[in-house]
């Protein structure tokens, strides 16, 4: 091994500023031991560590201080908890849907859609049947929530058809969502056992949080979309975002009109396209969005063993006219729309062969507009032909612009989906179309353009009901004798006025404004409540107040009135929203004791115990079941009342009649003088003297002693 020559060290000193030891030795022909000792010998040999050391700590910040301002943002609490489900702080063991979780999908319109607060136990019994339904604001109940939805008039119906299991019914619909927030959904919900999911979705495939034609919509490839909403969970990801809008915002108020912006509402907000053709790319991009949701949807499901029920839409057909009509490219649409009218003048003064040859004319010039074929189901109607009238009306639906209804290539996805996947498919619209006059769904069982009114979400419910006893849902057999009437239920609802008027308000100020009518024709809501009804639903609908306060004030007053079956009334509907809760048990107990029914005082009293135990239960089970005249089961119930309150004098007085009934003297005596020093002079103390003396007496004469 030759010297380095001075020529070859200044080589490789210089190599050595980008190239290593190995590289350096290839180039030069030398050894490699050479150029080694050489850098180690002049101090480039540390030199380049301490540099490769450096270049990989600054490859590295980026990542660091990502990672370092991810933990700062968690330790803040920046945004809240996203995550699906959280702990109950009123009800321990329990979980429920997080009211923070819609701040995953939505940015742009500054909102959190409203969430159930259904419970579930944070460790499954081992008799539990958990079912989650999954859908979007006709899911949630809208514009009744809570007992309004299909969930609960499915609950209501399990729990007669299984009194021996733990039914766990839990709603994680949402407003304005759509399949995209659904599949984000899934794993978290599989995550908890369900043995079952119920999917109703479709309307917000457009509009929805992320959809193709939304405000808030990422463009034209699924995996980004779903990509975006599992970075959701970071917070980084959250602050990145919010950043983001409060520069829109701040150039949206910049450049538009101050009382514009405060005009609009939220479905204004969400929509970015208001024309999207029936052929169009983004309907089809929608539709294939839709379909391979449910598809992974379903598929998840499947790997962890969970059933799935998937009902097709409904909406408004007959009673609610296009929103937007579009026209094909060439056609004179002012010429057109005149004789649309010309139209609708002749079959308004009875002449409906004239109307209809017109509109037969226009359909030869252009089949797109979904007026149209509004007036199409309208005089065919009216002439009795009802199954065109049913094809006309599904037509002018399908072919809106502004696609806040899905058309009936949406169920078309569903049904298909459903058999491929083994999901039983719920044919919801065949149920409403029976349902209907003349088979044509309308206002009989919709409030607007896609939520049932409350028979519509009753009918929900059944089928549901009737799907899952169909499939062996639950169980392999349901006994028929458990189940009552559809009227008894209907009877039963767990919907009240104060719920009813809610809705009403709800739905006054949506059809108020666009797109139901014109952007320049909006009216503004005002609301003069007439009465304490009124009042607290006016709360509810501010999110003044909590549903269950107004519910109980309501009922408050109802006692108080001396209305103690619509005082019941409402305790019921509290009952089946907060199943977990003793309290409503208990007021109910006491407004069915009031009306002198008994048996229902005693189930939903004794039901209470089961949850908590009170005074006021064990006090009222304890004088019903005397009254009954089986003192022996009534005495524990009265012994536990006064443990826990024993200065109550009506216990007392019960429990001391109950002892002398069962010949208990000395036990009545005790009691009696109990009572005596906290009631002194009260006559009823006197009578049941009278009555232990009477007692004691029968007992000398038949020759028993008392004791």
């Amino acid at each position: 091994m030759h010297e380095l020559s001075t020529e070859q060290k200044k080589q490789i000193e210089a190599l050595s500023k980008s190239d290593s030891d190995f590289k350096i030795a290839k180039k030069l022909r030398l050894d490699r031991l050479q150029v080694q000792a050489h850098l180690a010998a002049t101090g480039q040999h540390r030199w380049r560590k301490r540099e490769r050391i450096f270049k990989m700590v600054m490859a590295a910040m980026p990542i660091l201080f990502f990672a370092v301002f991810e933990l700062i943002l968690s330790a803040l609490g920046y945004g809240g908890n996203t995550s699906l489900f959280i702990s109950s702080d009123s009800n321990p063991g329990f979980l429920k849907v997080n009211d923070n979780v819609g701040r995953r999908f939505f940015s742009a319109a500054g909102i959190t859609p409203e969430t159930s607060h259904d419970l579930f136990r944070a460790v499954k019994p081992a008799n539990a049947y958990r079912l989650f339904v999954l859908g979007e604001s006709t899911t949630a109940g809208y514009p009744y929530m809570y007992n309004g939805s299909m969930s609960k008039m499915l609950y209501q119906r399990l729990l007669d058809a299984f009194p021996d299991r733990q039914l766990e019914v839990i709603n994680l619909a949402m407003p304005a969502i759509n399949s995209f927030s659904l599949l984000d959904m899934i794993d978290e919900a599989l995550a908890q056992q369900p043995d079952a999911l119920i999917i109703y979705c479709g309307h917000n495939e457009f509009y929805g949080a992320l959809g193709v034609g939304s405000t808030e919509s990422l463009g034209r490839w699924r995996w980004v979309i779903n990509s975006y909403l599992g970075l959701q969970r970071f917070k980084i990801m959250l602050f990145l975002r919010d950043q983001v809008e409060a520069i829109k915002k701040w150039f949206h108020h910049a450049d538009a009109p101050m009382n514009e912006a405060h005009r609009s509402t939220l479905m204004e907000q969400m929509v970015a396209n208001q024309e999207i053709g029936f052929s169009s790319e983004a309907y089809h991009r929608a539709r294939e969005f839709f379909t391979a949701n449910l598809h992974d949807l379903l598929t998840s499901a499947k790997k962890h063993g969970v059933r799935v029920m998937l009902s097709n839409l409904v909406s408004n057909v007959r009673d609610l006219a296009p929103f937007v009509s579009m026209y094909s490219p060439g056609s004179d649409r002012v010429a057109f729309e005149k004789e649309l009218r010309r139209s609708a003048q002749l079959a308004g003064s009875g002449n409906l062969t004239a109307a209809l040859a017109i509109l037969d004319s226009l359909r030869r010039i252009d089949e797109a507009p979904a007026i149209l074929h509004f007036h199409l189901g309208r005089v065919h109607e009216a002439m009795g032909n009802f199954r065109a009238a049913a094809e006309a009306y599904a037509n002018a639906r399908d072919l809106d612009g502004l696609r806040f209804r899905a058309s009936a290539d949406f169920n078309s996805a569903i049904q298909e989906v459903a058999a491929s996947s083994g999901a039983v498919l719920v044919d919801m619209e065949t149920a409403f179309e029976k349902e209907s006059p003349q088979g044509l769904i309308g206002q009989t069982l919709m409030l607007e353009h896609v939520h049932p009114n409350l028979k519509g979400y009753f009918i929900m419910g059944r089928e549901l009901c009737r799907a899952m006893a169909e499939h062996g849902f639950i169980s392999e057999v349901w006994e028929p004798a458990r189940a009552h009437a559809d009227s008894v239920y209907w009877q039963e609802r767990g919907v009240t006025a104060l719920d009813e008027e809610v809705a009403r308000i709800r739905i006054d100020v949506l059809t108020r404004n666009w797109p139901f009518v014109p952007k320049n024709q909006s009216r503004p809501f005002v609301y003069q409540p007439r009465n304490l009804l009124e009042k607290l639903a006016y709360s509810a609908w501010q999110r003044e107040e909590t549903w269950e306060k107004v519910h109980v004030v309501l009922a408050e007053d109802y006692a108080q009135r001396g209305q103690f079956q619509l005082a019941a009334k409402e305790y019921e509907a509290l009952i089946l929203q907060t199943p977990y809760n003793a309290s409503p048990y208990v007021r109910a107990g006491l407004m069915y004791a009031a009306m002198k029914y008994y048996d229902r005082a005693y189930g939903r009293l004794t039901k209470s115990l089961e949850l908590e135990p009170t005074a006021e239960a064990y006090k009222i089970v304890g004088a019903i079941l005397v009254n009954r005249q089986e003192p022996g089961k009534g005495v524990p119930y009265l012994q536990k009342a006064l443990e826990l309150v024993p200065t109550d004098g009506q216990t007392l007085y019960n429990l001391t009649g109950a002892y002398v009934l069962l010949g208990e003297i000395d036990n009545a005596r005790t009691t009696l003088a109990q009572l005596e020093k906290l009631m002194p002079g009260n006559p009823q103390i006197d009578q049941l003297k009278r009555r232990m003396g009477r007692f004691v007496d029968s007992q000398k004469n038949s020759g028993v002693n008392g004791g």
